[in-house]
């Protein structure tokens, strides 16, 4: 391997990188070992000896310039960077009381350095310093959870009921989540379904109206339904996720309505965790489908989102479709584009349904006829096809509620007038509880006594929750302090982990830039979000089967790539409990986001 003898010259010729990632692409093979071998204990020279203000990139541009040789670039940075300064601590107070002010006088110009510069820090340096150590102490004493003494033995209930018998008699339960582009009409087709189907009185439409009009935005009043707050009515965006629960003679429903814009996509993650299917809201008018789909819009990153958290289900709804007249053409064109992209994806034809709709007007949702001019669809409409797929979960989820344990995601915390209540509102994601049973709540390990559990919208008392079911429960012998949103509950007999480093089988999504070890993401894992980095690339697999090793020496993943890798969380505050995929599939999966994108989706394979 030849090297310019020509320092200068040399460096000419290098390109001003932009950060670590853009440089280790830049090498060659053999370049990029002799990085590996020498970079990571110059870095180490460099922390041990305190020099401030360095990167990562630094220490390999000095190491590239000085032919890889740890000492000459040593030499190099140590030119380029400051230490840090040290602070010396002031004698005791003790002996300080018992000395002289002329010796203490004395001691503390003996600490002076020899050009005149003093090793203490000024005072606003050490008010500074002093500030920081304590916000530190108190976000780690508000952050960590505390380890409590788990119950092993289960408790039970008070009433007790016959599961095999309830669920017999039980209707089933299906959660979906409302998705699409921003202004595709979620929130005014649901507010539609909603009114339609009795859940909301007609006095609050007709207020809802008025308050609409008074603003200039009278065709709003339906989406008012499921906004909200005044942000999301002034904006006419909506903002949280939120949910409401309706039923019909066949089913019970809860809707989580999810945002569409893309500075949201955090709580949209956080609403596809909690669901059993997907409605896609397409707006079908001229050219706004186009915005959504072809021009880098949302829908395509929330049909990921779906298929990479485990919805398997998806109801598309072909919305504002009075907007092009009810047009086939209009219909097929826009099924094709997205079908195609749904098979990509992953989608069996058996698992999407396509239903022509107006939210605005009602045609296609519920019990309001189609138009004349609609005369080429004689499915479903989108009710009785959110029955047929409730079927078709509920049968499932009857097999979750018999055969497997427990579990719980505290989606809110809501407070309790009671120092040793915890009042939490989640899902069940599998199992069954009754009042009086015991469960654990993680990572804090501390077991509690369910006191109540109360359902629906007016929070009736319910004698049993089964899986899919969003319930309040209400939590005796709890130390709510320890309690947050994401945290995960399960009987007394199961265990969960909670780690700070994991393995995860990872799908990469279109990127700008590859990513390398190091890398920081936000990772997601259902309302649960906190900073991570990748800290190493294991290997690369083959998409279609995980078991094949395509590579196992790696040194950055690209668009499009299945790997191994292992994450660490980078805040220490708080570890996420989390289960390994093949012990349960809708809570071992993961979601990476970095930039403002979602670049990747991942299994836990290991904790």
């Amino acid at each position: 391997m030849a090297y310019y003898s020509d320092q200068d010259d040399y460096n000419d010729d290098i390109p001003d990188f932009q950060d670590e990632a853009e440089f280790d692409d830049y090498l060659n093979d053999e370049e990029y070992d002799l990085i590996n071998e020498t970079f990571p204990n110059l870095k180490k020279k460099m922390t041990e000896e305190n020099y401030i203000g360095w990167k990562n990139l630094d220490v390999k541009l000095a190491l590239f310039d000085h032919d890889f040789d740890p000492e000459a670039a040593f030499v190099s940075l140590r030119k380029q960077f400051k230490k840090k300064k040290k602070v010396v601590a002031p004698p005791p107070a003790a002996s300080l009381a018992t000395t002289t002010t002329k010796k203490v006088t004395e001691n503390l110009g003996k600490m002076n350095l020899k050009d005149g510069n003093s090793d203490w820090l000024d005072e606003d340096e050490e008010n500074a310093e002093e500030d920081a150590r304590r916000k530190a102490k108190k976000e780690s004493e508000e952050s960590v959870a505390k380890h409590y003494k788990k119950a092993t033995v289960p408790k039970k209930p008070r009433n007790p009921i016959d599961i095999a018998k309830y669920l017999e008699t039980s209707k089933p339960h299906l959660s979906f989540v409302v998705l699409g582009h921003v202004d595709a009409g979620k929130s005014t087709l649901m507010g539609r379904l909603l009114y339609d189907i009795g859940a909301v009185e007609s006095g609050k439409i007709r207020k809802l109206k008025k308050e609409s009009e008074s603003i200039g935005k009278g065709s709003f009043h339906l989406a008012w339904v499921m906004d909200q707050t005044a942000e999301e009515r002034e904006r006419g965006v909506t903002v949280s996720i939120c949910t409401s629960d309706f039923e019909t003679e066949k089913s019970n429903f809860t809707i989580v309505d999810a945002p569409g814009h893309r500075d949201f996509v955090p709580n949209a993650i956080a609403g596809v965790s909690q669901a059993d299917v997907a409605v896609l809201s397409i707006d079908c008018g001229t050219d706004a489908f186009e915005s959504g789909f072809d021009l880098d819009g949302q829908t395509k990153e929330h049909t990921i989102l779906a298929k990479s958290m485990d919805v398997n289900y998806i109801i598309v709804a072909m919305n504002k479709m009075d907007s092009v007249n009810w047009s086939q053409d209009r219909f097929n064109d826009i099924k094709n584009k997205l079908g195609a992209f749904f098979k990509d994806l992953g989608f069996y034809e058996d698992q999407i349904r396509w239903v022509p709709l107006s939210g605005f007007s009602g045609a296609g949702v519920y019990k309001s006829p189609y138009p004349t001019e609609q005369n080429w669809y004689n499915g479903p409409n989108l009710v009785s096809t959110l029955e047929n797929v409730a079927q078709n979960v509920g049968l499932e989820a009857k097999k979750d509620v018999l055969d497997r344990p427990f579990l719980f995601s505290i989606l809110e915390l809501i407070n309790s007038k009671k120092s040793d209540e915890a009042v939490v509102s989640g899902r069940v994601e599998s199992g069954s509880i009754q009042p009086g049973e015991a469960l654990t709540i993680y990572p804090s390990e501390q077991s509690v006594i369910v006191d109540k559990i109360l359902s629906g919208r007016d929070k009736k008392q319910a004698q049993i929750a089964t899986k899919g079911d969003f319930v309040t429960l209400k939590l005796r012998q709890a130390f709510p302090e320890d309690i947050r949103s994401g945290d995960l509950c399960a009987s007394v007999d199961y265990e969960i982990s909670a780690s700070q480093t994991f393995k995860l089988q990872m799908l990469t999504f279109k990127m700008n830039r590859p990513l390398l070890p190091g890398t920081p993401i936000m990772l997601f894992r259902g309302v649960v979000e906190q900073p991570a980095r990748i800290t190493k690339l294991v290997s690369i697999v083959d998409k279609k089967d995980p078991n094949v090793i395509i590579k196992s020496k790696v040194r950055h993943l690209a668009s499009n790539q299945a790997a191994v890798v292992e994450i660490e969380l980078t805040e220490k505050k708080r570890q996420i409990p989390m289960l390994r995929f093949d012990a349960k599939k809708h809570l071992g999966r993961v979601v990476s986001r970095k930039d403002g994108r979602t670049i990747a989706t991942g299994k836990v394979l290991d904790l």
